[in-house]
């Protein structure tokens, strides 16, 4: 069995991770959270603004898809 205070001697703590890509993916992870929020925020601001962006984005994908699809389609042929 093993002895209790060899146990208790081990290492309890945390390590400390300044470098490395652990560090840089929280770093990056807490960039992107903050820049969310400012989004997120400018858009409760202002609404209207977000609705009249989110319409044009809208309409600019429908006429896009519209194009791309009328320009994959075959052209027909009259045989007589």
């Amino acid at each position: 069995m093993a002895n209790i205070k060899t146990l208790r001697t081990g290492f309890t703590g945390e390590l400390d991770q300044d470098s490395g890509m652990t560090a840089k993916a929280k770093q990056a992870a807490g960039y992107v959270r903050n820049e969310a929020g400012a989004v997120v925020q400018t858009a409760q601001d202002h609404p209207s603004a977000t609705s009249t962006l989110l319409l044009v984005f809208g309409a600019a994908a429908f006429v896009a898809g519209y194009m791309i699809g009328g320009a994959s389609a075959p052209t027909r042929r009259r045989h007589r």
